[in-house]
């Protein structure tokens, strides 16, 4: 199918992860923050062992402020987010990642006209994400979201993503596409009723995303007509 033809009408959002999905770092995330724990805490911890994959920042700042002996609700100021994406500003100024493979082809595939619309369905703060992605120059295709500064739960997070892209957009969707990395973007899309592609681009390998629910497990996005076909085949979800 051309990308300026649906001849079914049919309308799919796409909501894309952003870590291990869209932008292949090396950690700048998890540098920031510890960072902006010992700026604000003098927290020196050996956070090493720290879950983040798949998790939201606010659940993140939640756990670390428990070990070091803070009240969990700190993880909503506005004083922890200001350090926080100040350091984010700086690590990815540095060192920004790279684009996934494929990632740029497939943005660019997103129209109207092909009935496909992208948007960001992603645990980081969103002036965090808007930083990571600003290096590759793909915030205009991801116009709006669901992020971590929205709420804790990634399932929300994405019902979040879904509803303003529909505003944003203005239109309802036929089917609605969780795009990730790890496990738990495939519980937060089945939780939701959306379908599921995960990318072997992060931290998890095929095998075991293959074991997730997801509706498709992909090496990576590199073959965009691959990919548009995987998404085809998808079930009505959403």
């Amino acid at each position: 199918m051309s990308p300026l033809e649906n001849p079914s009408n049919m309308k799919t959002l796409l909501l894309f992860d952003l870590d291990g999905t869209l932008v292949l770092g090396d950690g700048a995330g998890r540098r920031a923050v510890v960072r902006a724990f010992a700026l604000l805490y003098g927290a020196a911890d050996d956070w090493e062992s720290l879950d983040t994959a798949g998790r939201t920042d606010t659940a993140i700042f939640e756990d670390m402020l428990r070990r070091i002996g803070r009240e969990p609700a700190e993880a909503w100021s506005s004083r922890l987010w200001d350090t926080y994406v100040d350091c984010l500003i700086d690590e990815v100024r540095q060192r920004p990642g790279r684009l996934a493979p494929g990632v740029r082809e497939l943005l660019a595939r997103c129209s109207p006209e092909s009935g496909l619309y992208a948007a960001l369905g992603t645990g980081n703060l969103e002036r965090g994400a808007r930083v990571k992605l600003a290096p590759h120059a793909i915030n205009d295709p991801l116009p709006v979201g669901g992020f971590g500064s929205d709420t804790m739960d990634r399932a929300e997070l994405v019902r979040v993503g879904v509803e303003r892209a529909r505003g944003y957009y203005r239109t309802d969707f036929d089917r609605i596409v969780v795009v990730g990395d790890t496990p738990r973007d495939a519980e937060c899309a089945l939780v939701n009723g959306y379908a599921c592609v995960l990318v072997a681009t992060g931290p998890y390998d095929a095998s075991s995303l293959a074991r997730c629910g997801a509706d498709a497990v992909l090496a990576d996005l590199s073959n965009t007509e691959a990919v548009l076909e995987t998404i085809d085949k998808l079930p009505r979800r959403g």
